[in-house]
């Protein structure tokens, strides 16, 4: 099933906008704004203040639509985590004081049912769960389901409830929500198949960029590593990004050539992946330096930027190469890769588990005129503004708009 991206340019009729250079509209938002202080037009709701990329946005967009004019609750079901102590200006922090994350479904009914919020948005399988459940028992709150990654992902990476009961649960409550918003198109078409829901129901909005602002220079400590030209990977150290497969292309290209491969990112695979490097004789020329919050440096400074993951739902890391003008080389799995790289205009993409395409591909770009970032990312520029923070907020206003007119049209129809 083939489902059609959002357009950032389709906006309600009637509602205010002003528009970015290149004609992006975006809203004032003078006619979604509820006049009704006492109940918010938006609640966000999320399991914890994890530091993870759900989270990340969760908070993104709070304090984004927040500053459009929104009155906004960040409901969290367990406030614990890194982000608890972030500052969002104007946007009400709300803790439901759930046991666990999976049991938070009667707290956040007890939310809807008192705070009455215009619309509601969850972020990330727990909360989306508990949201679904949410919409049956308060159906006058329209409910958006957020999702983050591939469905059928490696059964390592999965949720798992998925993998005790399925999808049938899901599906069930899925069907109450509003829309379903997928983070890829790919991401957008499985769960109308998975959770057969109607197209008109479904559709994609992808992560923003980050904000521009790193510093250009990487941590001192980390100069020798690139006494060598260096792949780089970057990310969990965990068995979705699939770097056992990562160090074996690597393996097979030291043989004749001089390299350093350097894998930015922290998880528990660690130690594995050392002794793996050990067996493989390249411990000496594989580095593990940890997580680094802001990797825009050393994609600029490694020869190639290398994304090995066996899935995906929208690899952040992947958007902050392309904008940093790395050379890239993907795994092309699902989901996210393909999209971001335009169908690999802007990378080369290599089936997932391929090892021996993996490292062709990467002898490939370092055989290669290599360009620099700085031509590489006004190659992209007009490709990156999709991603741009002010357009990403720009289409979920309009999914917000047409969500609460909707909701306002059923309530009010004899």
């Amino acid at each position: 099933m083939g489902l059609s991206p959002s357009s950032s340019a389709g906006v309600a009729a009637g509602v205010p906008m002003t528009h970015l250079g290149g004609g992006t509209p975006v809203f004032t938002m003078s006619d979604v704004a509820s006049t009704n202080s006492a109940h918010p037009d938006l609640a966000i709701f999320i399991p914890s203040y994890a530091g993870g990329g759900g989270e990340r946005i969760a908070l993104f967009l709070a304090r984004a639509l927040a500053n459009a004019g929104l009155h906004v609750d960040l409901v969290v079901a367990c406030a614990h985590g890194p982000l608890r102590d972030e500052r969002l200006p104007g946007v009400t922090k709300v803790d439901l004081g759930a046991v666990k994350e999976i049991l938070a479904a009667p707290a956040w009914i007890r939310y809807l049912k008192r705070a009455r919020p215009r619309c509601a948005m969850s972020m990330i399988h727990t909360a989306n769960f508990s949201s679904g459940i949410g919409a049956s028992f308060v159906p006058d709150v329209p409910v958006i389901i957020n999702l983050r990654i591939a469905l059928r992902c490696d059964p390592a990476a999965q949720w798992w409830f998925r993998g005790w009961f399925g999808f049938g649960p899901e599906r069930f409550v899925y069907r109450h929500a509003a829309r379903i918003v997928g983070v890829s198109q790919g991401v957008a078409d499985e769960a109308a198949e998975l959770f057969e829901l109607p197209p008109s129901k479904v559709l994609s909005i992808p992560n923003p960029r980050r904000s521009r602002g790193a510093s250009g220079e990487i941590a001192p400590e980390h100069e020798p590593l690139f006494a060598k030209p260096v792949v780089l990977g970057v990310g969990r150290l965990a068995p979705q990004k699939d770097f056992a497969m990562l160090l074996r292309a690597f393996a097979d290209l030291t043989s004749s050539r001089q390299l350093h491969l350097v894998i930015l990112g922290e998880g528990p695979e660690r130690a594995s992946l050392e002794a793996q490097a050990k067996a493989l004789g390249v411990s000496g020329r594989v580095f593990f330096p940890g997580f680094v919050d802001d990797p825009e440096a050393y994609v600029r400074r490694a020869r190639v930027f290398a994304l090995s993951s066996r899935n995906e739902g929208f690899p952040g890391a992947l958007i902050e190469a392309l904008e940093a003008g790395g050379a890239i080389v993907s795994t092309d799995c699902p989901f996210g890769p393909r999209e971001v790289l335009d169908g690999g205009r802007f990378g080369r993409l290599v089936p997932v588990g391929d090892t021996e395409g993996f490292s062709a591909a990467i002898e490939a770009e370092l055989d290669a005129p290599d360009i620099g970032p700085d031509a590489r990312r006004a190659e992209r520029a007009d490709w990156m503004q999709r991603y741009e923070p002010e357009v990403i907020t720009a289409r979920y206003l309009s999914l917000i708009q047409d969500v609460i007119q909707e909701a306002e049209v059923e309530r009010n129809d004899p």
